[in-house]
């Protein structure tokens, strides 16, 4: 055993132990890293007005295709990125390879120019799709699993007090038309879901006694109240799912042995039986949630949406080629009466860009995911650090029903879905050793 300590510290790409670096926030790189993470947060809606040109067709194009100031950012960004990922080129390149299912996805996303309807587009977003798989690929093999989750957390303050500063002293970028906090993001929704992601470590958070359990809480008002105040009812939910894998899942664990048949029976009788009750009484749940029953008409646009993905059924428009405000776009925006470039689910995204092949892709992921875990299920005890990775995973499946939350080129949501994975996967070694 102590010999592998000594070769692992003896390496020359520095790779993290498991225990949290003290020296971590005194180290030049981890506020590169941090102002990384801003600009990655931010996702181009810095200084973006959300008025009611905001859902005018120019204003989609010119969000889609950026800004001076926006590409500006975007090559800071990537420049840090691209800095940071010297020292750790071969551990990244070793995880992309562990990672096949993810990396089909930014191999698939170049292929579909041959049949995009823009192609220059689509090989840009993939470009940009790819840097965000590799730095968090980078991420998750040189920083340790405690030191992702501290990280992370700092972004979110960062990022939180942000948004504050912009809704409170530059209202016209930092609050819509509507009076909803988007902060330093281009949608009230970006606001919501980055600050989940950012703070989603929060839970999973030792508690060795009750005053760190307040601290714990107190640091929570922070994000809580950010996503009230963006009135991102997703957000609500996925905060919600990560707080029962939290209680739930070293539940299970401890009493697995003679409980897990029982769950397991529960699990496969219990959850359609759910399933209908919620859909018996979906009114009410969904006046709970401030919802109605069409989601604020995004079940009437899926409809819609639908019948353009059935066009091109097996591999799609393209990469991020069907919302351009050309060709069927056009004619779909008309129909809605509004300028749009995403159809507010994750899913029926993945059906435009890439058709049944990505939603196929997607399920392999889910698949590995669940087998990674399992492995790390069976063992004697489980980390804490992997209920978070799973948590994430499971929370972005979930909120990709409502959202667009994994294959987005921009933004913080594809970049810690990809750590969550790839942490997943890295812990199974571990355990082992």
């Amino acid at each position: 055993m102590s010999t592998a300590i000594t070769s692992l510290t003896a390496a020359p790409t520095r790779v993290y132990a498991g225990n949290e670096d003290p020296s971590l926030f005194q180290r030049a790189r981890t506020w590169w890293l941090l102002l990384a993470l801003f600009l990655m947060a931010q996702g181009n809606g810095l200084f973006t007005r959300q008025d009611h040109s905001y859902f005018t067709l120019p204003a989609k194009q010119q969000e889609l295709e950026g800004t001076y100031v926006l590409l500006l950012l975007t090559g800071l960004l990537w420049l840090i990125c691209a800095g940071l990922m010297v020292k750790g080129i071969g551990p990244t390149l070793r995880m992309m390879l562990q990672q096949k299912a993810v990396l089909a996805f930014a191999v698939l996303a170049y292929l579909s120019t041959l049949w995009s309807q823009d192609p220059q587009l689509t090989f840009r977003k993939a470009t940009l799709l790819s840097l965000a798989f590799a730095f968090a690929w980078f991420f998750a093999t040189y920083y340790s699993p405690a030191d992702q989750m501290r990280l992370l957390l700092a972004a979110g303050v960062i990022v939180a007090l942000a948004s504050i500063a912009m809704a409170l002293l530059l209202p016209q970028y930092g609050i819509a038309w509507d009076g909803e906090w988007k902060g330093v993001f281009g949608q009230k929704n970006r606001l919501g879901l980055s600050i989940f992601y950012l703070f989603s470590g929060l839970p999973f958070c030792r508690i060795p006694n009750g005053r760190r359990l307040l601290t714990l809480a107190v640091q929570a008002i922070l994000p809580i109240g950010l996503i009230l105040l963006s009135q991102s009812k997703t957000s609500l939910i996925l905060t919600a799912v990560l707080i029962a894998v939290r209680i739930f899942g070293p539940y299970i664990a401890r009493r697995r042995k003679d409980q897990l048949p029982f769950v397991l029976y529960s699990a496969v009788f219990g959850i359609p039986l759910i399933t209908l009750a919620i859909v018996a009484s979906k009114d009410i749940v969904l006046n709970l949630l401030g919802r109605e029953s069409t989601l604020t008409g995004r079940t009437d646009h899926w409809a819609l949406i639908a019948t353009y993905a059935l066009r091109h059924l097996w591999l799609g428009y393209g990469f991020n080629a069907f919302w351009t405000g050309t060709g069927d776009s056009l004619q779909l925006m008309a129909s809605f009466g509004a300028a749009v470039i995403g159809s507010d689910s994750g899913y029926l995204d993945t059906m435009l860009q890439f058709g049944l092949v990505g939603m196929c892709l997607l399920l392999v992921i889910l698949l590995i995911s669940v087998r990674d875990f399992a492995k790390l299920f069976r063992r004697a005890s489980v980390p804490l650090i992997a209920y978070w990775y799973g948590g994430l995973i499971l929370a972005t499946f979930v909120g990709s029903f409502t959202e667009g939350l994994f294959l987005m080129p921009v933004g913080i949501t594809t970049f810690i879905f990809v750590v969550a994975c790839a942490g997943l996967r890295s812990l199974a070694p571990h355990q082992s050793s």
